[in-house]
């Protein structure tokens, strides 16, 4: 009697089909991955810019809280985050109903017309004032509008809150 030898296994070509198959799925799920860290990254340097710019306009509010830091536009103690500029905090002084106003306390119109000051900004517990902290005949507007831009970061973030002059 004669035994039949049975041969288990692959050809060759299976084996070359199936490691190019595997080729294509690890190339397709590379460049996803990849795809999705850089996401990922771009998400977290978004967040961080914003958190920065949201605690700067926290720090000017509080500032704000002491009328005669509100009265003279400034902002002392505030200390901005590495790539952040002084020039990128601005405020606008606004009417009682949130409108932007001149110097003159007209309503400007369009709103673009209204002039977008510099806030100055000190490290130590005083300074001073900013150009276009009163307006015409020496008055402080009730309302102001402080604007911050990151500026110079690869995600550019600009927040603004409107903030009323405090009370005696």
């Amino acid at each position: 009697m004669r035994r039949s030898v049975v041969q288990a296994g692959f050809t060759i070509i299976e084996v070359l089909v199936a490691i190019a198959i595997l080729g294509v799925l690890v190339a397709v799920l590379s460049a996803t991955l990849t795809g999705a860290l850089s996401l990922n990254q771009q998400t977290q340097r978004q967040l961080g810019t914003t958190t920065d710019t949201q605690r700067v306009i926290e720090s000017v509010r509080n500032a704000w809280a002491k009328r005669s830091d509100y009265d003279k536009a400034c902002a002392s103690g505030v200390n901005l985050p590495s790539g952040f500029v002084a020039a990128g905090i601005q405020f606008i002084n606004l009417s009682t109903r949130a409108e932007p106003i001149t110097q003159g306390n007209v309503v400007a119109s369009p709103a673009s017309a209204a002039p977008t000051n510099t806030l100055n900004t000190a490290t130590s517990a005083s300074c001073t004032a900013s150009t276009g902290a009163t307006l015409t005949g020496g008055s402080v507007p009730l309302m102001r509008r402080i604007v911050v831009s990151s500026g110079t970061r690869a995600q550019d973030t600009s927040l603004s809150l409107d903030v009323l002059r405090p009370g005696e």
